[in-house]
């Protein structure tokens, strides 16, 4: 009997709303357009993250929402 999606190891509907706001929300503070080379680096780590443990949005949201510093020109 094959399995089901779920155990399969992909993600409920519940989890990817939660990814998604916490990607938008981050997206957001880092000033990134969704579609950028920084927003997709952005969702990797969100993704090895969540899979790693980090489960909680609060602790996602701050994990990846800071704002990154440019560089300073001389």
């Amino acid at each position: 009997m094959p399995k089901s999606i779920y155990d399969r190891g992909l993600l409920k509907p519940d989890e990817v709303a939660t990814l998604q706001r916490v990607f938008d929300e981050a997206c957001r503070r880092r000033e990134a357009h969704p579609e950028s080379a920084e927003a997709r680096e952005l969702a990797l780590t969100l993704l090895a993250l969540y899979n790693a443990g980090m489960v909680d949005e609060e602790m996602l949201t701050e994990a990846v929402g800071f704002r990154r510093l440019e560089p300073k020109s001389a």
